[in-house]
């Protein structure tokens, strides 16, 4: 599942390829991913100008030069795949954008998601989009706006940095290694963290995104032009090594359920 890494580098360079781009059609094969009938989608993006490409927490925006905006949801994973010729064009797709230079790009959602419609004056609500936070890689994102954020709040602390009205981009793939780095347990409560703790943990979310976009992001998710990242196995520190031991104390590393999701932890080093 694509996250923030992933999704940054994505958006920057669709942004970098396909800015000054004029749509010419799009072809738009899974309606249950849009959110206005294929014909009206089309005649509304047909003729326009792509103006800029930016990301929203785990979304893709597209601004095009008629008021129209393209969001793009890669949901639980997506091949997003650029062609400079339509006959190098991937061959399963559910979404496929054709611009007037012959050049394009296919989406083929692994399992589900969104390729959505809205004009400027609608994107201000979208629901899908207007309450996303801010994410760790926006300047605005410092150790004393994070302490801020967080004062007061009572949440278990991994529920908490899922929720993209907290925190942007963030997903599960990462929360292992960022909780682990904090020494801190998944369900541990915002309102039992000192400072330190505070600090620990947005030093863990800085480094381990950091890392991941340092390397190109994951080696499990395809970019634009069809490359694999750097940020692989060997990266992760506990995430997805059940069994394995702490590279810190040497504990096995278990599996717990948080969040209605799996978390690997250190019972050692991540104590309840």
């Amino acid at each position: 599942m694509a996250e923030l890494p992933e999704i940054a580098k994505i958006a920057g360079q669709m942004r970098g390829a396909l800015r000054g781009k004029t749509i010419e059609r799009a072809e738009l094969l899974q309606e249950k991913c849009l959110n206005v009938p294929p014909g009206v989608f089309q005649s509304r993006i047909a003729g326009a100008r792509v103006e800029d490409v930016r990301y929203k927490g785990k979304w893709i925006i597209h601004r095009l030069g008629n008021g129209e905006n393209i969001l793009l949801s890669p949901g639980m994973g997506a091949d997003i795949l650029y062609f400079e010729d339509g006959k190098d064009a991937a061959e399963k797709f559910q979404i496929k954008v054709l611009f007037r230079d012959g050049s394009g790009y296919t989406v083929r959602f692994w399992w589900f998601g969104k390729y959505l419609l809205a004009s400027d004056g609608e994107l201000e609500s979208e629901p899908n989009t207007k309450d996303i936070a801010i994410d760790p890689f926006d300047a605005r994102f410092t150790p004393e706006y994070f302490a801020a954020l967080l004062r007061g709040k009572k949440k278990g602390v991994k529920a908490f940095l899922m929720d993209q009205k907290n925190v942007g981009g963030i997903g599960n793939m990462y929360m292992h290694d960022i909780l682990f780095r904090a020494r801190l347990h998944p369900r541990r409560k915002i309102s039992d963290m000192d400072e330190g703790d505070i600090r620990r943990l947005y030093d863990a979310i800085m480094g381990v995104l950091s890392l991941s976009r340092s390397k190109g992001a994951s080696a499990y998710e395809k970019d634009f032009f069809g490359q694999k990242g750097g940020y692989g196995m060997d990266d992760f520190l506990v995430g997805y090594k059940e069994g394995k031991p702490c590279p810190a104390c040497g504990a096995a590393i278990v599996s717990i359920k948080s969040g209605g999701s799996a978390t690997y932890i250190c019972p050692a080093c991540q104590k309840a």
